[in-house]
């Protein structure tokens, strides 16, 4: 069954892009105010009202080690979900990376990797 393209949007579509708005609208005040967050939203109907639902059994031996979550919203359950931020991109990549493998942060010489512009040897 395909689809019919008609150029507007489900009311689905419009409900999940007015979250989408305000949600941009809440990073960027506070941006403003300097201040960096990370806000998860829910990947089914992008509402921020999400809940961690990780329990003992969640984070214990007989668990998945990664934590649940729940949308008070669309009733969404899952483990991955969406984050929207206010950092800028080349920052926020670099700073989760760090965080995620602090070990791997030896630093390597410089003439090890050519830059982009220049041709290998």
């Amino acid at each position: 069954m395909t689809e019919e393209v008609t150029g507007q949007l489900s009311k689905d579509e419009l409900r999940q892009l007015r979250r989408l708005k305000m949600v941009k609208e809440f990073l960027d005040e506070l941006k403003r105010r300097g201040i960096s967050a990370d806000l998860p939203v829910c990947p089914v109907c992008k509402s921020p009202r999400i809940v961690d639902m990780t329990s003992f059994q969640d984070l214990g031996y007989i668990g998945s080690f990664q934590p649940a979550y729940y949308c008070l919203d669309c009733g969404w359950y899952g483990r991955t979900l969406a984050v929207m931020s206010n950092r800028p991109e080349n920052d926020a990549v670099s700073e989760d990376l760090r965080e995620a493998f602090p070990s791997l942060r030896e630093e390597t010489p410089e003439e090890e990797y050519p830059e982009d512009d220049e041709e290998p040897s």
